[in-house]
């Protein structure tokens, strides 16, 4: 753990250099912007990575976003037209294409806040609902769920669409992604097809936001919570503790067990996580649940569907399906190809991951090879934030829209700030704590759950 006020930057990027970067990254700016300035301090104040994660959610503001419209994509191999969300400027700008969480929605709150920041800030902004969720396949009907890099694919297709529209063409001066965990591995992968020059646009920028470092591990790591914490306590205690919780003073002690926090993450997790087993069993006809008769069927196959951790999910539904289709030996074939570790040494330059050190969702083990292997690469890693977290601190919101762009300078320059011969400099400091957090995790699916005759399915946390 680092002193407090310390933001630890991954080997070669120091201070100096990345205050040259946003010099540099000035022309950059969209319409009616003046400059960019040098990051707030950060300010995120809790410093337990669980509660971190958790109220995080509960301080999700509502907002709208000017201007937004929804959109029917016609992509190309899709079954049916996409939907998205979109805000189209009247000038040239760059592009933000936002990548949400396992189970984001673009219309959701985390979804349209930071879509809101960056139509803000005169960028276009396109935005949909995460590949995860159970509706993505039946639009894509590109195969089912889990393999993420099929899911980029279709990703990569869904942004060519947007871009060869008539009213987006001659309109786009750069491109950025911006992914969120599971998004901001997706967001990793389409860096490296950038970097061979495998996508049918340039690729300017990438800001990655807390991605699971090993995403099996942390799948079998909510699994083990699920097992060891979740059946202490019942849905309507988890809702009732957790769905309607006022984040206390950050000098507070944290009123909740570490138990009943992962019991919570855990069922909102399995709950969204059957959903999308049994629109895989019924979309792909895997005949992996059981059936009912003709009043009861939906019921028990969505009963049996709880009972799918994460790791049974991979290992019986998505690596059979995709193992003749890729010729894949084994899992780890199937998941290598997501692991950050990776991922971080092979992205263009003007990528950047960024994570918190108590992020709940990594092991300390990964996050150490992470930093090793991001030699020359650029990784922030915060000192504290939990899983997305510190996502609507002041460090991140009030420069949130210039944060991802001050990047481009490095895809744009022909000089290499890495490999100047460095001094090194003192990191920026960190002030005062805001209250002011943001998470895109909804408890609020615990309540939805227990409500007779619900069809809202619970959030999920990656």
């Amino acid at each position: 753990m680092y002193p407090d006020g310390k933001i630890e930057r991954g080997a070669g990027v120091r201070i100096g250099c990345w205050l040259a970067l946003l010099c540099a990254a000035l022309p950059l700016a969209a319409a009616g912007e003046t400059g960019v300035a040098g990051p707030p301090s950060y300010d995120f104040p809790y410093t337990h990575g669980l509660y971190a994660t958790i109220v995080g959610f509960l301080s999700v503001p509502k907002v709208d976003v000017p201007n937004q419209e929804s959109m029917d994509l016609k992509v190309d191999s899709f079954r049916k037209k996409m939907p998205v969300k979109a805000v189209i400027q009247d000038h040239q700008a760059p592009l933000v294409v936002m990548l949400l969480g396992i189970d984001g929605r673009a219309d959701g709150r985390l979804g349209k806040l930071w879509s809101s920041y960056f139509a803000g800030a005169g960028y276009h902004v396109l935005s949909f609902d995460s590949t995860f969720l159970p509706s993505f396949i039946e639009t894509s009907g590109h195969g089912v769920t889990g393999n993420l890099v099929e899911e980029t694919q279709c990703v990569k297709k869904i942004i060519a669409a947007f871009l060869d529209l008539p009213e987006v063409k001659d309109k786009v001066s750069k491109i950025g992604v911006v992914g969120l965990s599971y998004g901001a591995i997706e967001a990793l992968l389409l860096g490296k097809e950038a970097q061979k020059n495998a996508l049918p646009f340039h690729l300017d920028a990438i800001q990655a936001y807390s991605p699971p470092i090993q995403l099996e591990w942390t799948g079998e790591l909510i699994d083990r919570w699920f097992h060891d914490d979740r059946w202490n306590y019942t849905l309507v205690q988890l809702s009732n503790e957790l769905s309607s919780h006022t984040p206390v003073d950050p000098k507070e002690a944290v009123p909740f067990s570490d138990s009943l926090m992962r019991a919570g993450i855990a069922a909102a997790f399995r709950l969204g996580l059957a959903d999308v087993v049994v629109r895989n069993d019924k979309v792909y006809k895997l005949h992996l649940l059981p059936g009912g008769n003709d009043f009861d069927d939906a019921y028990v196959k969505h009963e049996y569907a709880e009972t799918w951790g994460y790791e049974n999910f991979i290992e019986d539904a998505v690596f059979p399906y995709w193992r003749k289709k890729m010729n894949l030996q084994n899992v780890a074939d199937l998941t290598a190809p997501d692991d950050v570790r990776n991922l971080i040494a092979q992205q263009p330059p003007g990528a950047e991951v960024i994570l918190a050190e108590d992020d709940p969702f990594n092991s300390p083990e990964s996050l150490a090879e992470l930093k090793q292997r991001a030699h020359n690469h650029n990784l922030t890693v915060l000192p504290r934030g939990g899983h997305l977290g510190y996502a609507a601190s002041g460090w991140t919101k009030t420069k949130f829209p210039k944060l991802a762009w001050w990047a481009l300078a490095t895809a744009r320059s022909k000089r290499s700030c890495w490999a100047k011969k460095r001094k090194k400099t003192p990191y920026p400091s960190i002030s005062t704590p805001s209250r002011r957090i943001l998470r895109p995790f909804s408890f609020s699916g615990l309540a939805n759950r227990l409500t007779a005759g619900s069809t809202t399915t619970a959030g999920i946390i990656l």
